[in-house]
């Protein structure tokens, strides 16, 4: 059952990695248009476009890592902590002070 989701997810990151190459053009081409970016709309656009494509694709890769892998037991650590002695230095000022 988890791998034909997680193989419908790694379909639906091929289709989101070529829209992003398209996307990612489109930037470049907004960009060589108006050399100024500041104020070049189309460029802001296409960038905001290519972020949200982004953040899906790691959320679905994340998806998929959250599906393919089964939980581990939490192992308890049965051994006491040592506890650290700190050293205690007794600092003398110096004698021209």
């Amino acid at each position: 059952m988890h791998e034909s989701t997680a193989e419908n997810l790694r379909d639906k990151i091929k289709v989101l990695k070529k829209e992003l190459e398209e996307v990612t053009l489109e930037k470049g081409l907004a960009a060589e248009e108006n050399k100024d970016i500041r104020e070049n709309s189309a460029y802001d656009y296409w960038d905001q476009k290519e972020s949200i494509l982004i953040i899906r694709i790691h959320k679905i890769m994340k998806e998929i890592t959250y599906q393919t892998t089964k939980e581990k037991p939490v192992v308890k650590n049965k051994k006491p902590k040592k506890k650290i002695e700190r050293a205690v230095f007794d600092i003398k000022p110096h004698k021209w002070l």
